[in-house]
């Protein structure tokens, strides 16, 4: 058990090129995005809005008002 914190340890303490810090700073960025999209309680998509548009049902007969008969 204390090889591995020494290699942790080592590994946090060693000196890091700026490709290094890039590379380990983008893999953890997009690590959280992707854990977050699965643990996420969204189920049927995102929505921005709240259906207070314009809406109409082009189906239904009785909605036209200037039909003639």
């Amino acid at each position: 058990m204390r090889d591995i914190w020494e290699n942790i340890k080592d590994f946090f303490g060693r000196d890091w090129t700026p490709a290094e810090k890039i590379l380990v700073i983008l893999c953890c960025l997009l690590l959280g995005i992707i854990k977050g999209f699965l643990i996420s309680p969204i189920k049927r998509g995102l929505f921005c809005g709240n259906n207070s548009g314009n809406t109409y049902n082009r189906f239904d007969d009785g909605y036209w008002l200037d039909e003639e008969e």
